[in-house]
């Protein structure tokens, strides 16, 4: 049962990265993985244990250097195994995760197939490299000598060279200054992309005595990563500062639901927000914008239709 914890590691990751939200294809996937995962950790321990009973029957498990040798003998015989599986099922899901958008039960077998890939991957490093630490913790009790040789953290055939140490120092500092790089770019992106929206709004809604209008670089939203500009106004056409908003899409369908967007961040400009705007599908999606602050509150729905 280990095993359904380390592939959920995974699993969870892969749907954080992919934007999916909880549904029932979801828990499709993640009950196939489990019992998937369950198997195989079954079989790891069939391996640990025919390696253990072959060096007791041979007189060989006595010392903890002996119950090292046993698992490391079942453990390396699993791997050949355990990859062969782990492709096979990497290369049945991912052409899943390839299909289009618009073809029927593609976003729903995809929402089954993403738990899998993602605990399939994590499940596999993590049960090759933890089962046997757990397992000699469980099977030391039983050994008439406990006590292990001191060894290096480190083999000294894995220490670099003097070479190596001595660049090692602009090699890290290149390293942090690339990714420190990447990083302010992408967020000078994200800062400034909306003062280069213009054009007219592809919604216009009236939330209490405010006119709210949206834009997108494009004139509409479309299939993808949108960056939309919301702009609240009052009865005089001046922007105004309304606090805290939320800018959110939905799209219903049989058994499962897709969401998109969350809070907007404020410009330099009161008045004006940014959001960033993921739809997972062309077609009618229901719209809602809502606002918190100093304008009092307020929300309304609309239907938007997002183009491929």
């Amino acid at each position: 049962l280990l095993a359904v914890p380390f592939s959920l590691i995974g699993a969870f990751w892969l749907l954080y990265l992919l934007g999916y939200n909880m549904s029932v294809a979801v828990w499709v996937g993640l009950i196939a993985l489990a019992g998937l995962d369950a198997e195989t950790g079954v079989v790891m321990l069939l391996y640990l244990d025919h390696a253990w009973e072959k060096f007791r029957a041979e007189g060989r498990m006595n010392t903890m250097k002996d119950l090292h040798d046993a698992v490391i003998e079942g453990a390396v015989s699993r791997v050949r195994p355990k990859i062969m599986a782990v492709s096979a099922i990497l290369f049945g899901l991912l052409p899943i995760m390839w299909s289009p958008a618009m073809q029927a039960g593609a976003d729903v077998m995809k929402r089954i197939a993403t738990p899998m890939i993602g605990g399939v991957i994590s499940s596999a490093f993590l049960n090759l490299l933890i089962y046997p630490v757990i397992y000699v913790i469980w099977k030391k009790r039983g050994l008439k000598e406990q006590d292990e040789e001191e060894t290096p953290f480190v083999p000294p055939a894995l220490m670099p060279s003097e070479g190596i140490r001595r660049r090692a120092p602009r090699i890290i500092a290149t390293i942090v200054i690339v990714v420190a790089l990447i990083y302010g770019a992408n967020f000078a992106w994200h800062k400034f992309a909306s003062r280069n929206i213009t054009g007219a709004p592809f919604a216009t809604q009236t939330v209490n005595d405010l006119t709210v209008k949206l834009m997108s670089s494009g004139g509409q939203l479309r299939k993808g990563d949108n960056n939309v500009l919301i702009e609240f106004r009052d009865s005089s056409g001046h922007l105004v500062d309304v606090g805290n908003v939320n800018f959110n899409i939905d799209m219903n369908m049989p058994g499962m639901q897709i969401h998109g967007g969350g809070p907007a961040q404020r410009t330099g400009t009161p008045g004006q927000y940014r959001a960033r705007i993921k739809a997972d599908m062309a077609g009618d999606w229901t719209a809602k914008i809502s606002y918190e602050g100093s304008r009092g509150n307020g929300q309304t729905s609309f239907n938007l239709n997002i183009k491929q």
